[in-house]
């Protein structure tokens, strides 16, 4: 009976031990920018490029954000939209974020089109946009070269606010810092990213960004 016992008690650790490990390697999907296309190649999928800095301030927490929309199929940029050959657009709404401020949820609204799907690279719909210097370094993305498990994201989660999923958060708990981009194209910071499908590329959807 001890035996059982003793070994009931060995799975039942492992299991909690299992289970404890788990939150530690769950993080938000990574997308390199190559996977929107070559950097030689920049006319053919970028469709709108970085904007000026703004300013974003809410409960007392503040954050400087630049946004840009690319084309998420490289190639569809047509007549100042994303053009897919049935008609339809798949666009990437990319947000980079810098602050020192802590626990602020990045709120991204009137979304159109969006479904989410969970998967690093062109799997996913929502998640980090990560440089890819050696093929892509025109496109706003994070540097972080040293960290191969994208330890320092870990801590981010997405959320879908609404039923229709026309607004979603990431929810970030600190801003690691991260160093600038290889150009003054990839810009510095945090950078996330939504893919939206519309059933028709016009006109374009341009998403509402805001903190609290």
């Amino acid at each position: 009976m001890t035996d059982r016992k003793s070994s009931c008690s060995k799975y039942i650790v492992a299991a909690l031990m299992v289970l404890i490990a788990l939150p530690a390697f769950a993080r938000v999907p990574v997308r390199p920018t190559s996977d929107n296309g070559a950097g030689s190649d920049v006319d053919n999928w970028m469709l709108l490029g970085k904007s000026i800095v703004i300013n974003l301030g809410a409960n007392g927490k503040t954050v400087k954000a630049t946004r840009e929309i690319v084309c998420a199929n490289p190639q569809t940029r047509l007549n100042g939209a994303c053009v897919n050959a049935d008609g339809s657009g798949d666009y990437l709404h990319v947000f980079q974020i810098q602050s020192t401020s802590t626990n602020v949820s990045v709120v991204i609204g009137k979304l159109v089109g969006f479904v989410k799907k969970d998967g690093d690279g062109s799997l996913g719909t929502y998640g980090v946009n990560i440089c890819d210097d050696d093929l892509n370094d025109q496109e706003l993305c994070t540097e972080d070269p040293n960290d191969p498990t994208f330890a320092n994201i870990s801590g981010i989660s997405f959320v879908v606010n609404t039923k229709k999923a026309t607004s979603v958060s990431f929810v970030v708990p600190s801003f690691p810092s991260f160093p600038a981009g290889s150009t003054p194209q990839e810009g510095q910071g945090l950078t996330f990213y939504i893919r939206t499908h519309q059933n028709s590329a016009f006109p374009i959807s341009y998403p509402t960004l805001g903190i609290k």
